[in-house]
C-alpha cells in the first residue's frame, strides 16, 4: 500500500507501519461505523502502573497485602474473560515505589503482549507495562471498552515497532479511533460477548476434564496404582534413605519419595522395559539454524517446544519420536516425514514390532521421569537417562486399542476447543454488523 503524510501528521513515529495500521483501522471498521467515533485521547483517561525500583525482583518489595498484576495476568483473564488473578503482592515499601489504582478499571498491556484487556475490580498495584483505563465521561461504559478494545487487539499489536521488544506509549494510544454507540446498544454488545465468552469456557472446561481423564484411564488399562496424596502429611514427608542410594546420585529428597519409587519401578498387571528396549536409534538434532524460513521452507524445523519454522533441508525421514532434552524436557512429538530438528531434541526411532508410537507419546505424557533429569538451572534429560526411562509394555494389540481410545479423548477436546473459539468468533461477526449499522 502507498500513501502519503503531510510532514505535520508526523509527530510520533517516523516508521510506515504505525501510520498503516491506523489508516487499516479507519478503513475496515471505523469509516464503515453507523455510530459517532471519537479518540481515545478525547474520551478515554490513560494512566500508566508504576514500580520504580531496580531490580524488580528485590525481595525486600514483596509479600504484603497489595496485589501486583503482571502482564501475563491479564493476558490470561482477557482470553478467558474471567476475573484478573495475582501472583505477586507488594508490602508498604513495594507500595511506596508503584501505585494503588482503587478504582474499577479497564487493563491494556502495552510491552511485549501488546492490547490485552481486563477489567480490574480491586484496588491492585503493577508496572509501567500496564495502563489502566477509565471513561472521561457516562457515554463510555467500561465493559463496552473491555469488548471494543478486544474486537480491534490486531490493529493495536501492528502498531508496535517491529525491532526489539514490541511497545506503545500513551500518546500512541490516544490516536486510536473509538466508535461508541448509544448507552443500549453498548450493553446488548456486553451480552453478546457475555453469552460467548460463557460458552467458550462451558467448552474449554469440558475438553480439559476430557484430557484430565486420561491418566485415570491408562491407570486403569495398565493396571496400576498411582501413590496417595496423603504423602504430602507432614508425618509421610519424612523419611530415611541409606547413604549408599544418595552417593553418587541425586541429592534432593523428591528423588527418594514414595511417588519418585513408584515412577522409577511402575507396578503393573503388565512387564516394564527400559526405554532402551524399544530404541532402534537415538540422535540429537543440529544446532539451532536462524536462517530458518517461516512462510517459504517446505520442511517444519522442531524445537524443543515444537515447531519453531520451516527450511528448505530436512535432517530426518520418516516416523520418530521427538522429545525435548534441555529447556523443555517434558514435550513429546510424534513426527512423520521429512524434518529439521534443533540439538535441544533428541530424535528417536522406536522399534514398531514391539511398540505402538502413540500409545509410547501417552504414556510419556503421563509418566513422570524427572528423577532421572540432570543439571541446575537449566535441567537436562541425557541419552543416558532416556535410555533407562521406564516404559509399562502390554502386547501390541492393548497398545493399539489403549492409542486409539486415547487419539479418540484428544480429538473429542480439540473439536470442544475449536468450537470455543468459533462461539466468540461469531459473537464479534455480530458486533460487526452492529458497528456497520445491522440490526440487533
Amino acid at each position: 500500500m502507498v500513501f502519503l503524510k503531510s510532514w505535520g501528521e508526523i509527530d510520533e513515529r517516523l516508521d510506515p507501519a504505525f501510520y498503516l495500521n491506523i489508516i487499516l483501522l479507519d478503513k475496515n471498521i471505523v469509516s464503515k461505523s453507523a455510530h459517532p467515533v471519537s479518540t481515545f485521547k478525547q474520551k478515554v483517561r490513560m494512566q500508566r502502573g508504576r514500580f520504580g525500583h531496580r531490580p524488580r525482583n528485590d525481595p525486600r518489595y514483596y509479600n504484603g497485602i497489595y496485589p501486583f498484576i503482571q502482564t501475563g495476568n491479564i493476558v490470561k483473564a482477557s482470553e478467558t474473560d474471567e476475573k484478573i488473578e495475582f501472583t505477586q503482592t507488594l508490602n508498604e515499601l513495594g507500595l511506596s515505589t508503584s501505585r494503588l489504582f482503587d478504582e474499577k478499571v479497564v487493563v491494556i498491556t502495552i510491552a511485549a503482549n501488546i492490547g490485552y484487556t481486563a477489567i480490574l475490580d480491586y484496588p491492585a498495584c503493577f508496572p509501567d507495562s500496564l495502563v489502566a483505563l477509565t471513561s472521561k465521561d457516562d457515554k463510555l461504559s467500561l465493559e463496552y471498552l473491555n469488548i471494543y478494545i478486544r474486537f480491534i487487539r490486531k490493529y493495536i499489536e501492528n502498531l508496535a515497532p517491529q525491532a526489539a521488544q514490541k511497545n506503545i506509549n500513551l500518546k500512541q494510544l490516544g490516536k486510536l479511533p473509538i466508535i461508541i454507540p448509544d448507552k443500549d446498544i453498548q450493553h446488548e454488545i456486553i451480552s453478546i460477548m457475555k453469552k460467548a465468552y460463557s460458552k467458550k469456557m462451558k467448552k474449554e472446561n469440558h475438553a480439559q476434564e476430557l484430557l484430565n481423564s486420561i491418566n485415570d484411564y491408562l491407570l486403569q488399562e495398565l493396571g496400576m496404582v498411582m501413590p496417595s496424596d496423603e504423602e504430602n502429611l507432614l508425618e509421610n514427608r519424612t523419611f530415611y534413605v541409606s547413604s549408599t542410594k544418595v552417593l553418587g546420585n541425586r541429592f534432593d529428597p523428591v528423588v527418594y519419595s514414595k511417588k519418585s519409587e513408584f515412577y522409577k519401578n511402575p507396578a503393573s498387571i503388565f512387564k516394564w522395559v527400559k526405554f532402551r528396549d524399544i530404541i532402534i536409534s537415538v540422535q540429537t538434532g543440529l544446532p539451532v539454524r536462524q536462517d530458518f524460513r517461516a512462510e517459504n521452507g517446505m520442511y517444519p524445523y522442531y524445537g524443543a517446544n515444537g515447531i519453531i519454522g520451516y527450511m528448505d533441508e530436512y535432517t530426518h525421514d520418516g516416523q520418530y519420536l521427538v522429545i525435548g532434552q534441555d529447556g523443555y524436557i517434558g514435550n513429546h512429538y510424534i513426527v512423520n516425514g521429512k524434518f529439521w530438528a534443533s540439538n535441544h531434541n533428541w530424535v528417536i526411532k522406536l522399534n514398531t514390532n514391539l511398540c505402538n508410537y502413540d500409545y509410547v507419546k501417552a504414556f510419556l505424557d503421563f509418566w513422570n521421569y524427572s528423577h532421572l533429569v540432570t543439571g541446575g538451572v537449566i535441567p537436562k534429560l541425557t541419552q543416558s537417562s532416556v535410555n533407562k526411562i521406564p516404559i509399562v509394555l502390554p502386547e501390541l494389540k492393548v497398545q493399539d486399542n489403549i492409542a486409539l481410545e486415547i487419539k479418540q479423548i484428544c480429538a473429542k477436546a480439540r473439536i470442544l476447543e475449536q468450537e470455543a473459539q468459533n462461539d466468540v468468533d461469531i459473537a464479534k461477526r455480530q458486533l460487526k454488523k452492529i458497528f456497520f449499522g445491522g440490526n440487533l
